[in-house]
């Protein structure tokens, strides 16, 4: 299920984009990397590129980002989808 992170408190959309930072950005040649990645993850979930996504069947995992490509247009909220030319 995708949930619109206006949904969200800014606390527990911090932790999901910390939480992908850590997993998919591994290190980077920066002083800060998650720094620097904080800051492109919350633009990507501000553009419908990333999306929450909750998965109750999943017992490990309560919520995460995923990117938009891997849903069709029905199954995310219309206000959620990015503008494909951003």
């Amino acid at each position: 299920m995708v949930i619109p992170p206006d949904q969200l408190s800014a606390e527990a959309l911090e932790a999901l984009v910390e939480e992908y930072c850590l997993r998919e950005s591994g290190s980077m040649d920066t002083e800060d990397p998650l720094a620097a990645c904080r800051s492109q993850v919350a633009k990507a979930v501000a553009r419908g590129q990333l999306v929450v996504v909750h998965t109750p069947y999943n017992p490990n995992q309560v919520a995460s980002l995923v990117p938009a490509d891997r849903f069709d247009e029905n199954e995310i909220p219309e206000e959620q989808q990015g503008d494909p030319a951003s």
